[in-house]
């Protein structure tokens, strides 16, 4: 069976690289449920999958996506893709590091549930996105 680097984050937790089986059923184990997919934000052929009943479900609040005003709950898997082949493709270095910095400036800060404490996230996120456009516009 093919394997393929992804890189998972749980909600509260830092980020980790682990090799997995490239198929459909391991991918919805990581995520625990149906999978969704969208591009990560900023990186061309990196897919971010997450649990698609995930809000439904009252999964924790993971990460702010603020490109798609949105938040990731429950854990979620970024990974490479090829669009040649229309598969799935170990995720690059770069990436990971990409995907790390991002995930740590948009994270739910400890303490605030998505859920009950949004009215406090959305704006506290909102501006953080604002700092983040700026720091990237200088890079």
């Amino acid at each position: 069976m093919d394997k393929v680097k992804v890189l998972i984050k749980k909600p509260g937790q830092e980020p980790y690289v682990e090799e997995v089986e490239n198929k459909l059923e391991t991918f919805q184990e990581i995520v625990g449920g149906y999978i969704e997919c969208v591009e990560f934000p900023g990186l061309e052929n990196v897919d971010l999958f997450v649990n698609e009943e995930g809000k439904l479900n009252n999964l924790e609040g993971n990460f702010w996506l603020p490109e798609y005003e949105d938040c990731v709950v429950g854990t979620c898997y970024m990974v490479g893709f090829d669009p040649e082949e229309g598969e799935s493709v170990d995720i690059p270095e770069k990436a990971i590091e990409f995907c790390k910095k991002y995930i740590k400036t948009f994270e739910i800060p400890v303490g605030l549930d998505l859920y009950k404490d949004f009215y406090i996230l959305e704006p506290f996120m909102k501006n953080q996105y604002k700092k983040y456009k700026k720091q990237m516009a200088e890079m």
